[in-house]
């Protein structure tokens, strides 16, 4: 089973008929096949909640919260992100509302504007208690390194690891190598590459019914929602 950089270079260099594949370019087509992956759904195995930011009563919709120190972030989870927690038992729930109508929505408690460009946070109207953060967030896995001798992209089963070497083989023969014999074979390898990112995803797909199987849906923020059925209820 392939588990470390060194086996996926290898298995890249037999999947291209035993030719070397340019070190950094082979950086640059496992870099990208692990992005298009990753930005495809929000895999369970990538989903974090952060906890190192903390504001006060005395915050106002113009106190930025930087986010930038959550190096591994990649874009907010769930329709409510955003949670403010006391440390006993009070939570407040904060929704995202577009950055540029912070002006509309700065007086409107329990929402919240992201600064894409600055990375900043800001929560609107009154905040009612001084407590932590929970940010509910997708992440990017640890950069990949292709000479390393440890398990990389671990935060997947190694099982999954030769999608990134089918996707940079692919990349590699059909648009810097392509000739008659890499077009017979582009079809096959994928297929393959079809049929392992199919099992990925089913396999991410039990893992997220798992998290909804003992979910109420009328239990949502601790109130009833109105017309919500719960499916235990005889």
């Amino acid at each position: 089973m392939i588990t470390t950089g060194t086996q996926l270079t290898d298995f890249v260099t037999a999947l291209n008929g035993g030719a070397t594949i340019d070190a950094d370019l082979l950086d640059v087509l496992v870099d990208n096949a692990r992005a298009i992956l990753e930005e495809e759904r929000p895999w369970v195995v990538l989903r974090k909640v952060n906890t190192s930011k903390t504001v006060t009563t005395a915050s106002l919709y113009t106190t930025a919260i930087d986010l930038s120190t959550i190096t591994d972030f990649s874009r907010f989870y769930s329709d409510v992100a955003i949670r403010l927690f006391d440390g006993n038992n009070r939570i407040e729930y904060y929704r995202l509302v577009p950055f540029d109508r912070q002006l509309e929505y700065k007086d409107v408690s329990n929402t919240a504007c992201y600064d894409e460009n600055s990375k900043n946070l800001y929560l609107n109207g009154t905040v009612p208690f001084n407590g932590t953060l929970y940010i509910s967030y997708v992440s990017t896995s640890t950069a990949i390194d292709l000479t390393s001798e440890s398990a990389i992209w671990t935060v997947f089963p190694p099982r999954f690891l030769p999608i990134l070497g089918f996707y940079s083989v692919g990349i590699f023969k059909g648009a810097v190598d392509y000739d008659s014999i890499n077009r017979q074979m582009m079809p096959e390898n994928r297929e393959t590459l079809r049929a392992l990112k199919n099992a990925m995803e089913k396999w991410d797909d039990e893992k997220q019914m798992n998290s909804l199987e003992t979910n109420d849906p009328s239990d949502l923020y601790a109130y009833p929602r109105s017309g919500a059925i719960n499916r235990y209820d005889n």
